[in-house]
């Protein structure tokens, strides 16, 4: 009994931080609403979706490291340990590589573009308009 309330709160306050976050800044995205710019892991939902529907290219395009992450997945549930461990920091490091090669060469086109109405922005011009 105590579990399944703990879930109703834990899934309401999800969906109360969704539609907030959504309303006040256009996305849910944490680095989007605190900084306005994506993080390595910008595009992995909507990369996933577009995997599921078949649409594997623009599933790439939107974040190619998703198909690396599907291998992890897999090593976990055989309980490869030890490679499991090597692989994610492989992953990690070429995430970052992904995301500046993205940031250099495509910023400006989803999934990396700016949200100016970002909350450090916000805290910017409101500091400044108090000067």
């Amino acid at each position: 009994m105590k579990k399944g309330l703990l879930l109703l709160a834990a899934l309401v306050c999800l969906a109360a931080y969704f539609y907030v976050a959504n309303l006040l800044f256009g996305s849910v995205c944490p680095s989007k609403i605190i900084a306005g710019l994506p993080c390595p892991g910008c595009g992995l939902t909507r990369a996933a979706l577009l995997m599921l529907t078949g649409d594997f290219i623009g599933s790439l395009r939107m974040n190619p490291i998703l198909p690396f992450l599907f291998v992890y997945a897999i090593l976990v549930l055989r309980k490869k340990k030890k490679i499991a461990q090597n692989y994610i920091i492989f992953v990690i490091i070429l995430s970052f590589a992904v995301f500046g090669y993205r940031v250099i060469f495509s910023f400006g086109t989803e999934p990396v573009v700016y949200n100016p109405h970002n909350l450090t922005s916000f805290l910017i011009r409101n500091l400044q308009n108090a000067q």
